[in-house]
């Protein structure tokens, strides 16, 4: 495997209690978006949505709020003592968290497609998952877990949401697009290190970015219809259309 040369002298970092932290106001970034997705898996649970499709998007935010945990405190906070090879549980839950919703996503879709089509797509999920897990390790590089997020969340989940709003009108998917944009924006901030100094930098204000997405996808898993043989309709949609 890979690693990388880090001259953590050149990391901003703070002392507490003796102990260093590399980073901390992306920690504190990090934690503000696990804390979003711990609350988004609660609410949800509290709907007691048993099918499948509900059931993958609450496990999205928990593998989420994983992810954000241990990429703010390992992946950043105590790098120097990790190392790159710190961050994988992070990555590989961030990925997890991406195949939930893209597969939650197939499960919305699936009754408006044919059998085959749904089928295909449920192998494809498993498929570019495993892929991802495999560049993911042997790399050691962050840009195959972003290339992975921009696989299912932008070209899987988005396009698929465009189709199911085009042919159900889906109040869910309007919360997804959202969300997708707020994703982009994240997306390009990191890329283009939008920074306002060390203490406030391209990865904090990215996942502020982020955090607005987070919280649009939650709307969007509240207020996503399923529509297989037995349509289960979220009781909040059904409050909005009856006040029309």
């Amino acid at each position: 495997m890979n690693d990388v040369a880090i001259d953590f002298s050149k990391v901003h970092q703070i002392q507490v209690f003796g102990i260093t932290i590399m980073e901390p106001s992306t920690v504190i970034t990090s934690l503000m978006m696990t804390v979003i997705c711990i609350y988004a898996f609660f609410q949800l649970n509290k709907l007691g949505r048993a099918h499948r499709m509900y059931k993958q998007i609450q496990y999205f935010f928990l593998f989420m709020a994983i992810a954000t945990a241990i990429g703010g405190v390992l992946g950043h906070g105590f790098l120097y003592l990790t190392g790159q090879r710190g961050k994988i549980p992070g990555w590989f839950a961030s990925m997890i968290a991406v195949a939930l919703f893209e597969r939650a996503a197939i499960w919305h879709i699936k009754p408006l497609l044919q059998k085959r089509g749904g089928v295909f797509l449920g192998w494809l999920n498993y498929v570019e998952l495993a892929i991802f897990f495999v560049l993911a390790f042997v790399t050691l590089n962050f840009v195959v877990v972003e290339v992975h997020a921009f696989y299912g969340l932008f070209l899987m989940l988005f396009f698929i949401e465009i189709y199911v709003y085009k042919r159900r009108k889906d109040p869910g998917s309007v919360n997804i697009f959202i969300a997708t944009f707020m994703g982009a924006l994240a997306a390009g901030l990191h890329a283009l290190k939008f920074s306002f100094g060390p203490w406030f930098n391209y990865n904090d204000i990215s996942h502020i970015a982020m955090a607005a997405s987070i919280w649009y996808y939650y709307q969007g898993a509240r207020n996503m219809t399923y529509y297989g043989e037995e349509s289960i309709v979220p009781q909040e949609v059904i409050e909005s259309e009856s006040e029309r």
